[in-house]
């Protein structure tokens, strides 16, 4: 059951995340919305959450640790772009 969770929610969670890498590279105007901060930190928090998860459970399958690994993966990234955008909204905020 929980490995059919897992993977139900894994895979729309990777997609989010890859459309906020390419909204960050292509589009980043869009990121700063409303809808968009909210499906930012919702990712997230939902690839902590799965992620967490993920480690509780004792699944030694190789699929399940290869989405384990690409759920760690994706939500780093998207936390680092965070942080990037964080660091450079703080630069150009204090420019004259």
């Amino acid at each position: 059951m929980v490995k059919k969770l897992l993977a139900i929610t894994s895979i729309p969670l990777i997609v989010v995340h890859l459309f906020i890498l390419y909204f960050w590279i292509f589009d980043w105007e869009k990121l700063v919305t409303e809808v968009g901060l909210i499906s930012w930190i919702g990712s997230i928090l939902l690839g902590v959450i799965i992620y967490l998860v993920y480690r509780k459970s004792v699944i030694t399958e190789k699929g399940i640790i290869v989405s384990k690994r690409i759920v760690f993966a994706t939500t780093s990234i998207t936390i680092l772009l965070g942080v990037f955008a964080l660091i450079i909204e703080f630069i150009t905020s204090s420019m004259p």
